[in-house]
């Protein structure tokens, strides 16, 4: 009896217990990087692998903090493979971050580490060289140089033909000073296409955006002794909303790169052939930015100062200078010069008693160009003068603190004088927040004693005898009629597809039509032919009742002319056909105002042939 116990529990221990210790073991995890050697400023990418049957029921790993010499740029994506061998399963999982050194030097990765089942695993830590400047794949000889886009390069080598420099145009300004950072992308080899990842971090800036276009221009440069196809791909002005020192982060874009790779043998794939080539995906980041934000200076800071900073010039003007009283005039002050124009502060207008003064509609016009923005801003008051004689508008004055000089400026308008003469006796007290239009329709709205004479009605005269009261009575019976009628109407269509496809061929065609018209570009040309084609083609097939995709260009004309249709619009209808043939399938090009003449032509052609069909 004893010997049978002790075999049900070792049993019992190899159901129970061995499988828990089988799938705590079955897990395995380890890192690598994609190089041991990165350049400064360079990117690479930290890898960790999960392995095992259960390693999808593992949570994220807890990667090391390096920000000590690198900066972290985001995940990488996951990537995952499942092989079933003998019956039994195995499962691997990567999970890739993406970091920038920042830090010359040899350092170590510290382990990376996951807990499954109560039982935490790590990697081994991995070290890793940060050099000042990468090394050159290839010589640079002076036929290299003169043709940077012929080299062929390994995909480990691409870091080394493209990066991305940020510039700025200063890194010390005074708070609301504009900062200008713009990012160029060098490389010596070809990009298919590129996408910003990445958006450098402007928190405590006011952000203000330079239009580059759709397309980036480049140019040519000499970089450390070679030669670069340069683009910038981002500009932008930045004012600095309070002062200490400021870390703008990284930006990362993801390029595709196009490696022409190096025949090893003459069993490689003719594919491998660097005529061919293949394509990379890249993440290239800048490097962070540090900016030294000064306070703006105490001494010399007028009481009144506004707090605007840059360059700036104030100027006042009224539409007329010769009003009567409660006749408005509008009043304008504008602002203009270089800075941050959107937060620039109202100016303190002061107005005479005798004015009626309504809240202020402000416009703005801001350009932004070359290093530095400017513009205006335009405060337009309506004033209602209460009293007649001689009123004054004194100067308005305005402070703001001119970097370039490292000092406070003090601005101010002309006085504005006004003659107001005795208008209407009405005086009329109103609430604020009326505009210049609504100002001038004051006093109409209250009517005193009529001058004229009233209509008068006839007595006997009743209601259900005038001609509108019949018309009432008769209205419910026409409506019932038209509902009659449009219910047969669509009982004919349900019942009879060919009639329905007919009545509604035209509208079928004209929404063709306006899908076409919205292609009217060069770049949508082919699309645009397209969409017409289908236009013409199904308006024939809803027509005749039959299906689009068996009518056969060639069969057309003879379809059309079994129903004696003209054979003038026979042509045209022809014409337009062939056109949409002939530029969606030929290397042919045409201008937007060739395909709006063209779109015109198929219009008039359809409409022709419902007349005639």
């Amino acid at each position: 009896m004893r010997i049978d116990l002790k075999i049900k529990i070792l049993l019992a221990l190899g159901i129970f217990v061995l499988p828990v210790l089988a799938t705590g073991a079955d897990i395995q995890i380890s890192a690598t990087v994609d190089r041991a050697r990165v350049a400064l400023n360079q990117t690479f990418v930290y890898t960790v692998e999960i392995s095992g049957e259960k390693a999808n029921d593992v949570g994220d790993p807890d990667i090391p903090d390096i920000s000590a010499f690198s900066t972290y740029l985001g995940s990488s994506g996951t990537s995952q493979n499942i092989q079933i061998v003998n019956g039994k399963m195995s499962v691997s999982k990567s999970i890739s971050f993406s970091y920038m050194t920042s830090k010359v030097g040899k350092f170590t990765i510290p382990p990376t580490q996951i807990k499954y089942g109560g039982t935490v695993y790590k990697t081994a830590p991995i070290d890793i060289e940060i050099v000042k400047e990468a090394a050159s794949s290839q010589p640079q000889n002076r036929q290299q140089r003169s043709r940077p886009r012929s080299q062929s390069v390994e995909p480990e080598d691409v870091g080394d033909h493209i990066f991305l420099r940020p510039f700025i145009s200063k890194k010390q300004v005074y708070v609301n000073e504009p900062v200008i950072l713009s990012y160029k992308i060098y490389t010596a080899v070809t990009i298919t296409s590129y996408g910003i990842r990445k958006q450098p971090s402007t928190a405590g800036f006011w952000a203000e955006e330079f239009d580059l276009g759709q397309q980036p221009k480049t140019h040519r440069e000499m970089y450390k002794g070679r030669e670069f196809l340069v683009a910038e791909i981002k500009k932008v002005a930045l004012f600095p909303t309070d002062a200490g020192k400021k870390t703008i982060e990284p930006m990362v874009i993801e390029c595709d790169v196009r490696i022409q790779n190096r025949r090893r043998s003459i069993f490689d794939s003719f594919f491998d052939d660097p005529f061919f080539g293949r394509t990379t995906r890249k993440s290239v980041a800048s490097p962070s930015l540090n900016i030294e934000v000064l306070p703006l200076p105490e001494a010399g800071k007028p009481a009144n100062f506004s707090g605007a900073v840059g360059n700036y010039s104030i100027s006042a003007t009224v539409d007329k200078n010769q009003v009567k009283t409660n006749e408005a005039l509008a009043f304008k002050v504008r602002l203009a010069g270089t800075g941050n124009i959107k937060v620039l502060p109202e100016p303190e207008v002061k107005i005479p008693n005798d004015f009626e003064k309504y809240d202020p509609k402000v416009s703005e016009n801001i350009k932004r160009s070359g290093n530095s923005v400017t513009g205006s801003k335009v405060m337009e008051y309506v004033l209602i003068p209460r009293f007649p004689g001689i009123q004054k508008i004194e100067p308005i004055t305005y402070t703001y603190f001119d970097p370039a000089i490292k000092s406070y400026k003090k601005i101010s308008t002309r006085e504005i004088e006004i003659t107001v003469e005795k208008g209407s006796e009405e005086f009329i007290v109103t609430g604020s927040g009326l505009s210049k239009e609504e100002v001038r329709l004051l006093g109409k709205d209250i009517r005193y004693i009529q001058k004229e004479i009233p209509e008068f009605r006839k007595i006997g005269a009743y209601y259900y005898r005038s001609p509108i009261y019949l018309f009432l009575l008769v209205l419910p019976m026409m409506i019932l009629g038209s509902a009659v009628l449009y219910r047969r109407h669509l009982d004919k269509l349900s019942e009879n597809v060919a009639y329905a496809r007919s009545r509604k061929a035209n509208q079928l065609a004209m929404n063709r039509l306006r899908k076409a018209r919205r292609k009217l570009d060069d770049n949508t040309q082919k699309e645009f032919y397209a969409e017409t084609s289908k236009a013409l083609v199904g308006f024939l097939a809803d027509k005749l009742n039959i299906s689009a995709a068996s009518i056969i260009t060639d069969e057309v004309e003879e379809m059309m002319q079994a129903r004696d249709i003209d054979p003038e619009v026979i042509s045209q209808y022809l014409q337009c056909l062939q056109i949409c043939d002939y530029q969606r399938f030929a290397p042919s090009t045409s201008s937007e105002e060739e395909m709006k003449r063209f779109y015109e032509q198929a219009k008039s052609a359809i409409i022709a042939l419902e007349k005639a069909i």
